[in-house]
């Protein structure tokens, strides 16, 4: 997984926790919000975040996935909303499939942007800063580390068995797993010796022994950071007291 350069991307200039804290605050929105217009400024401010991210030639790039998905989804909550075990409903309504279609949007545009412009040591640091427990953050990091690093494994080693003739795509569904055989096998003994390497090298650095972590560099936060972070705060909790005392937001 490569992350945005931060020459492109302005929104890397802020500190990690306040970009966790405006992701988190945009999400808790996407839920808060109960009617369409409420939803339409939470659209324009993820595209805005895209924009301002600097990865939007990248989620032009996902448009194939992600356009699909909010489409299924218009469709569903359009004609099948009466099953829902949340959200019943009778007969059609094409308002609360926009409604359900534009929320899904603001989930997956916001989470992506966050992921594509922050690096796995920066979310540890931003976990780490909110006195979670060391080990639950460390596991949690490696584990994103891992799974990026075991994609480009998976990508390497698919590309080299390709190039040695082998056919994936062929054949009927069973077969096709079956292709994928020659590439999951060394995939696992990639994983289990990366697996080994990392555990050596936590036992060579002494991985808790210490109680506390030192950092060699200290972030601050700028005031920049500090209005991002308290405007987030501010706009949901008054989303928050709107859908508690008015019920509707």
């Amino acid at each position: 997984m490569y992350w945005v350069s931060r020459r492109k991307a302005p929104l890397t200039f802020l500190d990690p926790r306040a970009r966790l804290v405006l992701t988190a605050s945009l999400v808790a929105l996407a839920f808060l919000a109960t009617s369409l217009i409420a939803l339409i400024p939470l659209v324009l401010a993820s595209l805005a975040l895209v924009v301002v991210g600097g990865v939007g030639r990248r989620v032009l790039a996902m448009s194939k996935v992600l356009v699909p998905m909010v489409l299924v989804a218009f469709v569903l909550w359009t004609y099948l909303q009466s099953y829902s075990l949340f959200y019943r409903g009778e007969g059609s309504s094409p308002e609360f499939g926009a409604f359900m279609a534009l929320r899904l949007v603001v989930l997956l545009l916001v989470p992506m942007v966050f992921a594509m412009t922050t690096t796995p040591s920066e979310l540890v640091y931003a976990l780490e800063s909110l006195r979670l427990p060391r080990s639950l953050v460390f596991l949690f990091g490696l584990s994103l580390r891992h799974t990026t690093t075991m994609a480009d494994e998976y990508r390497a080693i698919k590309e080299a068995q390709l190039s040695r003739g082998l056919a994936m795509d062929r054949g009927f569904l069973l077969k096709r797993i079956r292709n994928y055989v020659p590439v999951l096998i060394p995939l696992v003994v990639r994983s289990v010796e990366m697996a080994e390497k990392v555990a050596l090298a936590m036992e060579f650095k002494l991985y808790g022994f210490a109680k506390r972590r030192t950092r060699f560099f200290a972030r601050k936060l700028g005031v920049v950071d500090l209005v991002v972070i308290a405007s987030s705060l501010i706009l949901v909790s008054i989303c928050l007291y709107l859908r508690l005392v008015c019920g509707s937001v």
